[in-house]
């Protein structure tokens, strides 16, 4: 039998077809057929990144309370007050995604790093 070399030992690619106006453009769509091993991963990731979304807005906030009891109106005060809002916003959006994948996973995963700040 001739060798068909390395590429006949990959996986075939999973093609998504995730055109923006298909239905398959949906969160559930993304986490469909995943495993619970890449579902934990992919939780344990979008944990971190909403852990990262928090502490940015709650760093702003904390900036924005400062500045505003110093100089309420200034342009500094307005341009943290706009970081603000737009860091609340992604994390609100994030917290949609951490949420489904959560959901899919049907569990909350242990990340690495909690287990040794405790």
């Amino acid at each position: 039998m001739p060798s068909r070399g390395i590429s006949s030992l990959l996986p075939e690619p999973i093609s998504l077809n995730l055109e923006p106006s298909s239905p398959k453009h949906s969160i559930a769509a993304i986490l469909a057929g995943l495993n619970e091993v890449a579902l934990e991963r992919l939780a344990m990731d979008v944990i971190r990144e909403q852990r990262c979304h928090l502490e940015r807005a709650q760093t702003l906030y904390e900036k924005l309370s400062v500045l505003e009891a110093e100089a309420p109106l200034g342009d500094e005060t307005e341009d943290i007050r706009h970081d603000y809002r737009l860091a609340l916003l992604m994390m609100r959006a994030h917290h949609q995604i951490t949420s489904a994948v959560i959901d899919k996973l049907g569990r909350v995963p242990r990340l690495p790093e909690d287990e040794t700040s405790h």
